[in-house]
């Protein structure tokens, strides 16, 4: 069974001090897609809530594992410091839930 997954989260320490564009940040960059990439992931939504001053992304995994291993994986080489994920319901299955 699918899994969606809205997350709340920062660069990581692996980002500090690498210039925008850069070959060091084109290398972080590709390293985190790949991570992504491995576990199937669909990116839904991505993007920088500045009122926050974090990224949102919605992404849809194949099963709830792999969306654990994609923030293990992303942690561990600390390219993210997640603030918070969990599942992404929509409205019409929150109001179903909790009908």
């Amino acid at each position: 069974m699918s899994y969606t997954s809205f997350s709340i989260a920062a660069p990581g320490r692996a980002y500090d001090g690498v210039t925008v564009g850069s070959d060091r940040w084109n290398e972080l960059l590709g390293q985190q897609m790949a991570i992504l990439e491995a576990a199937g992931t669909e990116q839904i939504l991505s993007g920088y809530a500045a009122a926050i001053g974090k990224f949102i992304n919605v992404n849809k995994y194949a099963s709830v594992e792999n969306s654990e291993t994609v923030i293990a994986k992303l942690a561990a080489a600390q390219l993210i410091e997640v603030e918070a994920s969990g599942p992404f319901i929509e409205f019409e299955r929150w109001f179903e839930l909790i009908g």
